[in-house]
């Protein structure tokens, strides 16, 4: 039987800044620790020959965020044996292809928010498996809900109909950061999405958040993940916005 001319292709691809084109990815670039705003694309053709690729990726980097490319519906059969397992890839988005698998939609999807950015983000920590205590897994979920509302952890507490000391000690029994920390990058959380989904001028995202300027926002920025408002914009993508205040905290990998 002929090899279908698709076989030779590339079926993992890295897309990383400047974000125009598609490169091959090879296994250690699969499974180990991405750059950040480096994202991977797969193409599932064939449920039976793809397993291996499928084993990898279901096994990599949490970071790594994950575009899920479909085949046309005529060739759909052939990927049976694997769709319904794509969920456990925790794919970013699964899209039919091939029209929409292109740099510029995939651009835009890394680019896009997540329906909840509380949910997104206390989901991905609990991968990294931070928060396995459930009690605190709430209370951070709760703090990413309320940072754009609260600039206080008094306040923060207040809304969480708790107390600072008790909070605190929730936190600190698990050897997470303190309530304060994580209430301050939850806010800085939003103002990263909001900088690559909106195009918003730096100004305007920091007086949003509460900021009381561009200047103190940048700051703030820098010193918590290490980077400027502009380079945000230019590393697409939020897991390593989360990594790289790990990092901060000492909570990194590696």
């Amino acid at each position: 039987m002929p090899t279908p001319a698709h076989a030779a292709e590339p079926e993992i691809l890295s897309f990383a800044p400047p974000y125009r084109r598609f490169e091959h990815a090879d296994p250690t670039t699969v499974v180990g620790r991405p750059p950040r705003g480096r994202a991977l694309v797969w193409h599932l053709r064939d449920g039976n020959r793809q397993r291996g690729e499928f084993e990898m990726l279901r096994t990599r980097n949490a970071a790594t965020p994950l575009i899920v490319l479909l085949p046309p519906a005529s060739e759909i059969r052939e990927t049976l044996p694997l769709i319904h397992g794509i969920p456990a890839l925790r794919p970013r988005a699964v899209l039919p292809g091939p029209s929409l698998g292109t740099p510029r939609y995939v651009k835009h999807v890394l680019s896009s928010p997540p329906p909840s950015v509380a949910e997104a983000a206390a989901n991905y920590l609990a991968r990294r498996g931070l928060l396995e205590d459930a009690r605190v897994q709430r209370e951070v979920k709760r703090i990413f809900e309320l940072a754009t509302e609260v600039s206080c952890i008094s306040e923060l507490a207040r809304r969480m109909y708790t107390s600072r000391r008790t909070l605190g000690r929730h936190f600190s029994s698990t050897g997470l950061p303190v309530p304060s920390h994580w209430l301050q990058f939850a806010r800085l959380l939003h103002v990263c999405i909001q900088l690559q989904s909106e195009r918003v001028p730096v100004s305007s995202a920091a007086f949003r958040a509460g900021y009381p300027d561009g200047f103190t926002l940048s700051n703030q920025m820098k010193r918590l993940i290490g980077v400027r408002p502009s380079e945000v914009r230019g590393l697409l993508g939020w897991e390593w916005v989360i990594e790289a205040w790990l990092e901060r905290e000492g909570l990194g990998e590696g």
